[in-house]
């Protein structure tokens, strides 16, 4: 029996904050994969993973303050506690897509201005 959308969703959560990458990338669809981000975006599994190991250690601790279950999408408000050169908290939404037993789409909303101050591009925001 495939676990809920929620558990999935909840277990891919619990994974990040661990940074266990590998339980991380098992609860992720292998073909169709989208997340977008005020910062990012990525159509594929394997290299959102590879971006997450090199970004999430600015990740100190999250709190989950609200979510949201409508069928197969999961949507969790959360403040998220980060050290860029010092202690920020960082306000979040996530809408997640499971499909079939795996996560097939992740949005992130928040507010960027703190990593685009640090990493400044030359490029428009995604």
């Amino acid at each position: 029996m495939t676990p809920d959308p929620l558990s999935i969703v909840d277990a891919y959560l619990v994974a990040q904050l661990a940074r266990d990458y590998e339980t991380m990338r098992g609860l992720l669809a292998d073909t169709g994969f989208c997340y977008r981000s005020p910062i990012a975006r990525f159509d594929r599994a394997d290299d959102f993973i590879q971006y997450a190991t090199l970004s999430s250690g600015i990740i100190l601790d999250r709190e989950i303050r609200k979510v949201f279950v409508d069928g197969e999408d999961v949507c969790h408000f959360m403040t998220y506690r980060i050290q860029i050169s010092e202690k920020h908290a960082v306000e979040a939404a996530q809408w997640a897509r499971v499909h079939e037993g795996r996560i097939q789409r992740i949005e992130a909303v928040f507010d960027a201005s703190l990593y685009r101050e640090l990493f400044p591009s030359d490029e428009p925001a995604p």
